[in-house]
């Protein structure tokens, strides 16, 4: 029989949940019916060697800088003027136009170098916004998915021109998926729930690649994920300032990085707590630091699905998560954790709980013991294959 051609569509390969869970998804394809290619559209490959090898990765490594083309230049000097002259209408049309014109000239320089003469049965925007536009408008391939990833609709107006372009919609959960048809009622049949599969096994045994200190006299607590506002270590940090004025003792890992460093490492020194939080840096194995912790803390304003609460369940550590769609599908308060609520006084209220409410904390961990993740690999499977198979 011959196998279908698949590609799956990616910005990068850097430390973040979404390449996470393609390194799972990798795995788990149907590799006797499909040929699978991943094309990166940035040359940021630290997950790479987690790829499973029996799929063709492409890299993207476009030289051109955009920003120095004629037209660009050109549109920049007319940004300028605008700006001097105060016309705040002009600045946002050739702003936009700008933005336009190199993210055309950027994925023609893909299509041209990686797609020219292909042709896919099938290709997959594994993250919804411009990799979608990307798979829609410059790629050919008999049937077109969209990976919608976040409960908010970023880059609506990208999304609203091509959506009715794609055959299928992807949504990871039903709340999601509710709300994207809140969004796009011309897909309301053709959304498919994938749900992130996360490999107890796996976890476990890279959890104990790496040991870190345990400490008799303070409490562990870790946070993992992209340093920028939406994921809310500021919060965190307003977190531990509570904490800290409540005389509870702690070390607490931010484990990830991102664009908002500066500003949380501005306010770990403003509120004097430089010992009590420890920067990690991006680790390709967080898995050590939440093994580690008494309590894992998701301080998110807004999630879907997020990968990182389940694997900290999946290693039995009491979870406190902000009242996120993915925080309230994982957590039944005070069964698999605690809910709060966006701000720091709620979060710390919730730590200080779990820390000092000793038999709650016991209750916790053994529900998380008990459950049953056996199906889920083979249900995580047949998710898949009613968005592939026709």
């Amino acid at each position: 029989m011959k196998k279908k051609q698949l590609l799956v569509v990616l910005n990068h390969l850097t430390i973040g949940g979404v390449q996470k869970t393609l390194i799972t998804a990798s795995k788990n394809f149907d590799y006797e019916k499909y040929d699978v290619t991943i094309y990166l559209r940035r040359n940021r490959t630290d997950l790479l060697p987690y790829i499973d090898k029996r799929a063709k990765v492409i890299v993207n490594n476009d030289p051109n800088h955009y920003y120095r083309k004629p037209f660009a230049l050109k549109l920049q000097l007319q940004i300028m003027i605008a700006k001097l002259l105060k016309d705040k209408s002009k600045v946002k049309a050739l702003e936009s136009e700008l933005k336009s014109q190199i993210c055309h000239a950027t994925m023609s320089y893909e299509q041209k170098t990686h797609f020219n003469s292909l042709n896919y049965d099938i290709a997959i925007a594994y993250v919804h916004g411009y990799p979608a536009l990307l798979v829609d408008k410059y790629i050919n391939a008999k049937k077109k998915i969209i990976f919608f990833r976040t409960s908010t609709d970023e880059l609506h107006e990208v999304h609203e021109k091509i959506i009715a372009n794609f055959d299928k919609v992807m949504s990871l959960m039903e709340e999601q998926k509710a709300l994207i048809k809140t969004w796009y009622p011309i897909v309301e049949d053709r959304i498919f729930i994938v749900e992130n599969y996360i490999d107890k096994e796996a976890i476990i045994a890279q959890s104990k690649e790496k040991q870190l200190p345990k400490y008799d006299s303070k409490y562990t607590i870790c946070s993992c994920g992209r340093f920028a506002m939406v994921k809310g270590f500021d919060l965190a940090v307003e977190a531990a300032k509570e904490l800290k004025e409540r005389g509870i003792s702690f070390l607490w890992y931010f484990v990830g990085d991102g664009s908002d460093r500066t500003y949380i490492e501005e306010l770990i020194r403003k509120y004097g707590l430089t010992e009590e939080i420890v920067l990690t840096g991006m680790q390709k194995n967080p898995y050590p630091y939440m093994a580690a912790c008494d309590v894992y803390v998701q301080p998110s304003r807004e999630e879907a699905l997020v990968n990182t609460v389940n694997e900290a369940q999946k290693l039995c550590k009491p979870v406190v998560s902000t009242k996120t769609l993915g925080g309230l599908k994982f957590i039944d308060s005070e069964e698999k954790g605690l809910i709060c609520d966006f701000t720091g006084k709620s979060i710390a209220d919730g730590i200080e709980r779990i820390l000092k409410d000793e038999m709650l904390r016991k209750k916790i961990e053994n529900n998380l013991q008990s459950i049953d993740y056996s199906f889920q690999n083979e249900k995580y499977k047949e998710q898949w294959r009613a968005v592939l198979e026709d």
